[in-house]
């Protein structure tokens, strides 16, 4: 499996991450819309992504979720017939909820920055920093995000969007 140290916060201004991204020397990779449909499995998270491009991809993670820095665990497979494989898991698992999001993707060192806009609960910066054999890296880099991001701690995320979308919709229905 592939490992990453990701951090999660709410953000207020799109454009003023951006900007920080740019100012660090952070490349823009991609912007593109993503649904992920998270299926119903007892041990970790299971997802199907799908890109506006038409390009898919089958992910498994475990991770913790009691921290505001957590550690992942991780395996992506890419998928050819998105629709037919989204139909079989869906029987064999059920949907547990779908999320949908505007990314983009800087690429800083061994970091993915994302900054999302997600449907329903709005702006999010995400740090997701490459496990390379050095955790003192891994971990010094993301502090170096943090500082740099200027990123408050009280909007740190310590759960998944899909977490995040079932609990607005539970609120929603009260």
């Amino acid at each position: 499996m592939s490992r990453n140290l990701e951090v999660k916060a709410k953000i207020d201004d799109i454009s003023i991450a951006e900007k920080i991204a740019i100012e660090i020397g952070a490349d823009l990779k991609d912007d593109f819309t993503q649904i992920d449909t998270y299926f119903n499995i007892q041990d970790g998270r299971l997802k199907l992504r799908e890109f506006d491009s038409g390009k898919a991809e089958l992910i498994f993670y475990r991770r913790d979720e009691n921290n505001t820095q957590r550690w992942s665990d991780y395996e992506i497979v890419q998928v050819c017939d998105a629709e037919k494989l989204k139909n079989l898991l869906s029987k064999a698992f059920g949907v547990k909820i779908v999320v949908e999001k505007r990314r983009k993707v800087y690429i800083y060192k061994n970091a993915r920055i994302h900054i999302d806009s997600v449907k329903e609960l709005g702006n999010f910066i995400e740090f997701e920093v490459i496990y390379n054999g050095d955790e003192k890296q891994v971990s010094d880099l993301m502090q170096f995000l943090i500082e740099k991001f200027n990123l408050d701690k009280e909007k740190f995320i310590k759960v998944s969007y899909s977490d995040l979308l079932i609990q607005k919709q539970k609120q929603d229905k009260k």
